[in-house]
């Protein structure tokens, strides 16, 4: 392993998203000293030498399970009101717990991803105004690095959504490549982020068909309600097209039932379905509580588990991240061998 030096400490502060301010926060909290801003300048710089234990805990983390190259992954079902961007934007943060880079993309015109990470309606329509949300980027040459902007979390980025995005669909049709448009924005970034999370519109139009067609992984939330199976299949018969079309390598990550309650005849039966048709296929995680918690969360702009972490489904959203950084680090591994 290379040593650790000025350059390298900085590299490490970059990937983890944080100034010099918060890296050094971040130091004193794991080492339960107390440096400054100023110490990790000179640090970075090279006009003093780091100290011995610093170097030996900065070693340790370049080893963590962080991928080389970043994992890109869709949060997706055709059916509304089954929780999927509470999925999304509690999945993304619960990526950044290990100090991973994640940027969230809103692929939805309800904008219910960039309202939850703190964005207000008034911003949106700003943003819009400056041509700064997703739908410009994809009918344009810009960049998605150019409509980028930070969340009040750490570690956590996000590519806003306006109205704006409703008219893609028709407009990506008409185009030969429409469907692989955010595939090529999204190579321009693979270095850039550890995770990437886009939470798909709920339909399967041009907009959630580009997502598929980049993502590596589908995490598929289920509401444990009759009659949802139905959705899943017709999800699952999607991806198995834009796997054999366009993206061969793409696959279900597992499903996660949501707004459960154990009390509902209905619900158990539902998860007990779930189980039996799909477990023997894709990991069918623990189910999500049916709780206020994550509607108030919502209501205030703020991702559910960054206040309240031991929220009622907290630990599936962590599981789910563990087999997501499992599997970047076995891809990469693979790719190295």
């Amino acid at each position: 392993m290379p040593p650790i030096g000025g350059d390298e400490m900085r590299q490490l502060r970059e990937r983890r998203g944080e100034n010099q301010t918060q890296f050094a926060d971040w130091l004193n909290a794991e080492l339960g000293r107390s440096y400054t801003k100023a110490k990790i300048s000179r640090w970075e710089s090279g006009a003093e030498r780091i100290p011995q234990q610093v170097l030996d805990f900065l070693a340790g983390r370049t080893e963590e399970d962080r991928p080389r190259r970043a994992t890109f992954l869709a949060i997706a079902n055709q059916k509304g009101g089954v929780g999927k961007t509470a999925t999304a934007v509690n999945l993304a943060y619960a990526l950044t717990e290990g100090g991973a880079r994640v940027l969230l993309i809103d692929c939805d015109s309800q904008s219910n991803a960039t309202v939850h990470v703190g964005v207000g309606n008034a911003a949106i329509v700003g943003l819009e105004q400056q041509r700064k949300t997703l739908y410009y980027v994809l009918r344009s040459e810009e960049p998605l690095s150019s409509v980028i902007i930070p969340t009040g979390e750490r570690g956590l980025d996000l590519v806003p959504a306006g109205l704006s995005l409703a008219d893609a669909d028709v407009e990506l049709a008409a185009d030969s490549t429409g469907g692989l448009v955010l595939r090529e924005k999204l190579d321009d970034l693979r270095g850039s982020y550890d995770f990437v999370v886009m939470d798909c519109a709920p339909n399967l139009g041009l907009v959630t068909a580009n997502a598929l067609s980049a993502a590596e992984l589908v995490v598929v939330p289920v509401q444990t309600e009759a009659l949802s199976l139905l959705g899943v299949k017709r999800l699952v018969d999607t991806i198995t097209r834009i796997r054999r079309r366009v993206n061969p390598g793409l696959r279900i990550a597992g499903i996660i039932p949501t707004m459960y309650n154990d009390r509902l005849t209905q619900d158990r039966a539902t998860l007990q379905e779930l189980r039996e048709s799909y477990a023997e296929q894709v990991p069918v995680f623990p189910p999500i509580p049916r709780a206020t918690v994550y509607g108030k969360a919502a209501a205030a702009g703020m991702i559910t588990l960054a206040g309240d972490p031991g929220a009622p489904g907290a630990e599936t959203f962590r599981e789910v991240a563990r087999q997501i950084r499992a599997y970047a680090k076995q891809r990469d591994a693979s790719h190295a061998a």
